[in-house]
């Protein structure tokens, strides 16, 4: 299971870091003043990009919370990535450039597969799916699309193993767009052009249809 301890500035970026520190040391000695001003505005604005910070998780049994910083663009039923045949909820999540990169998983449970849903090699750099079942048994299923500019990621989570709500278990180098497939049955908490954040905000909370059913009847009696 992927560690919930991990530095502030995100560990995946320190070599880009490393290297930015080193140029803006030569700038000061080799290139005069205003090269190094300028350089050492780059590594200012490289800390902030690759900025990582903890979050607070919410403590919400089946609970979906986002995976990444962004705005959500999108909310539609569709037919999900696991059962075609089967509707459920796309939320949509746009990362921006300046948002945090971190990932984090939607919701407890096991990882049941991986696996890229391109067309093609090229494009499968860039596309990335993975499939979550809750103890529960409640099917996420999170799609990932990454921006052209870089196409890198690194992804911890291992087919088979269990991940908790909120967990970081991977890293995108600038983001890029995220659709979240959730049960049909669940209660959606956020609107379009919402600002969200990973691991904090809840997208929506699963409601099991006995549940419901039971609630009904308590206050229909």
């Amino acid at each position: 299971m992927p560690s919930n301890r991990y530095p502030l500035i995100a560990r995946e970026a320190w070599a880009i870091l490393f290297v930015l520190l080193g140029l803006t040391v030569l700038a000061q000695f080799l290139l005069g003043p205003v090269a190094f001003i300028i350089s050492f505005a780059i590594l200012s604005l490289a800390v902030y990009l690759f900025r990582d910070p903890n979050r607070v998780i919410p403590s919400q049994p089946l609970a979906i919370v986002s995976p990444v910083h962004g705005i959500i663009t999108l909310i539609e039923e569709e037919a999900d990535e696991i059962r075609r045949n089967n509707k459920a909820i796309r939320v949509q999540i746009t990362m921006r450039t300046h948002d945090i990169y971190s990932f984090r998983s939607p919701i407890e449970g096991k990882v049941m597969g991986q696996w890229s849903s391109a067309p093609d090699k090229n494009e499968a750099r860039r596309h990335f799916d993975f499939y979550i079942k809750s103890d529960e048994g409640d099917d996420v299923v999170t799609a990932i699309r990454l921006r052209d500019i870089v196409r890198r990621f690194h992804m911890y989570l291992h087919s088979g193993e269990r991940v908790g709500q909120g967990q970081r278990c991977g890293y995108f180098y600038f983001g890029g767009v995220i659709d979240v497939f959730i049960p049909l049955e669940s209660k959606v908490k956020v609107e379009l052009g919402q600002y969200v954040q990973s691991g904090s905000t809840v997208l929506a909370q699963i409601i099991h249809s006995e549940v419901a059913s039971v609630i009904q009847n308590d206050n229909s009696s």
